[in-house]
């Protein structure tokens, strides 16, 4: 090795141990109220009590780590290849529907817990005033902040009352102006389509601005995605993975909230049609995990939630099966952890994480929380007792035509596998190595291995033997 590269590596191992450095001092720093926790670690039946401490547990991580002006949050963790600015949005963004649904839902009693709508709207404010230091900045072609402005929108719609009508006509025209970005840009072709009719559905509703041009040119590229059975592609590249679950049919659900008349026809009949399979996938040691944003696991339960809302397909009790079972197995094997929830499957894991992925991206996996929090108190959903998943009931064979998944489910053993028509027998990950780990830390960003083909192109998934196994 000559002087120059002997050099370099000296000032990467300086780097890399100041970053092990100030992670350990971040831990110290960290005294989370694991007290909250306590009901989510052990395989008991939840009480309804138990989930508003879980999302206590949550905005108190956002208060131990926001930024000074409060439109950010710095928690600490990989980060992504968007930069530092766009990860702390994500730390509000990802936050404020929780706030939402927790003001929305009658949880917020004057005098009684944290005062949300006021965190959100000391945020909002300063993340969409251009003069403020922490302005979340302009939009720009395939911006990630598109993404966070449609749970923005969401919060600001579940505050309407609380916050929106407290604004002043200049403070609303900032927001306005602010949100409104989201037109005009290139996206990528996939789910994305649907922040922008949701922006814009919101900003109607709130302020009668007008974009419906923009809105049905994307909501009818969505709409192509469309294979059936409940079923879209993420992009017209036949993608198929649990961003039907926890991206597609959760915002379409909001979009109904919002517009109930928006095709009411074709999206009740494809979230029935959808959880009459999804649910099979279900489990009470996680699911079959596949597809990219592996972190946003807590999300699964979803549709089931949203379902027994709305059409009932799905029985209340096992809706709360499906949450309860799922925050149990991932908060007992890492996946919570200082007022966040971690970056992997069970723990951390690097393997998995996309590039795209930074410490506060993983919080999309709330989207159960929120959905459960959204029904009120005294709702069915709360009131009954944890009934049975599909694979505690019986074995099944489900054959899901339209994308090409067999499901297998065993009693016995509790496994559920989807069965891929095309598909390899084995891809391994690939692990992150000494070079990567060396180049992350001189540059800041990420340089982790894709694994697209592992997470993608396997022949089989299981939910007992999880493709990127369960490193806690």
């Amino acid at each position: 090795m000559n002087r120059k590269s002997s050099i370099l590596f000296a000032l990467a191992g300086l780097a890399l141990a100041g970053t092990i450095a100030h992670s350990i001092n971040e831990q110290k720093r960290v005294r989370a109220n694991d007290v909250l926790l306590k009901p989510f670690q052990k395989n008991a039946p939840s009480q309804a009590a138990d989930y508003d401490g879980l999302a206590l547990y949550f905005m108190q991580g956002f208060e131990r780590f926001k930024t000074s002006q409060g439109s950010g949050a710095a928690y600490p963790g990989l980060p992504s290849d968007h930069g530092d600015s766009v990860d702390q949005l994500e730390g509000f963004s990802r936050m404020a529907p929780l706030w939402g649904v927790w003001v929305a839902s009658g949880r917020a009693a004057p005098g009684e817990g944290p005062d949300v709508a006021a965190t959100f709207r000391r945020g909002l404010l300063a993340g969409t005033d251009p003069k403020a230091k922490e302005y979340w900045g302009l939009m720009h072609d395939n911006d990630q902040r598109i993404v966070e402005a449609s749970d923005i929108a969401l919060a600001l719609w579940l505050m309407r009352d609380q916050v929106w009508a407290g604004f002043s006509d200049g403070e609303k025209k900032q927001v306005v102006d602010w949100l409104q970005q989201v037109n005009g840009k290139a996206i990528p072709d996939n789910n994305w389509h649907l922040f922008v009719v949701f922006v814009d559905a919101v900003l109607e509703t709130l302020a009668s601005v007008n974009h419906h041009g923009e809105m049905r040119r994307h909501y009818s590229r969505i709409k192509q995605f469309y294979r059936g059975e409940g079923w879209f592609s993420d992009g017209p590249d036949n993608v198929f993975d649990y961003y039907n679950a926890w991206g597609i049919h959760y915002q379409l659900f909001w979009l109904q909230q919002v517009s109930p008349e928006w095709d009411k026809e074709f999206i009740d009949k494809a979230r029935s049609e959808f959880v009459s399979s999804y649910r099979y996938l279900i489990t009470p040691n996680g699911f079959p995990i596949l597809g990219r944003s592996v972190c946003y696991r807590m999300a699964a339960p979803v549709p089931l939630i949203l379902d027994q809302a709305m059409a009932r397909r799905v029985r209340p009790a096992e809706a709360r099966r499906a949450l309860d079972t799922t925050w149990q197995y991932f908060t007992q094997r890492g996946g919570v952890k200082d007022g966040n929830i971690t970056q992997g499957y069970c723990g951390s894991d690097a393997r998995v994480l996309d590039r795209y992925s930074g410490p506060a991206s993983c919080l999309w996996g709330l989207r159960s929380l929120i959905a459960a929090l959204y029904l009120p108190r005294d709702a069915e959903f709360w009131r009954a007792s944890s009934g049975k998943l599909a694979v505690e009931q019986n074995d099944f064979t489900i054959e899901i035509k339209s994308i090409g998944w067999t499901l297998h489910g065993d009693k016995k053993s509790g496994d559920v596998t989807i069965r891929r028509m095309q598909g390899s027998k084995e891809i391994s990950l690939q692990a992150v190595t000494a070079k990567d780990r060396i180049l992350s830390a001189i540059s800041g960003k990420p340089n982790r291995p894709d694994n697209h083909a592992a997470k993608y192109e396997r022949a089989v998934y299981s939910s007992q033997n999880p493709f990127c196994e369960c490193k806690r």
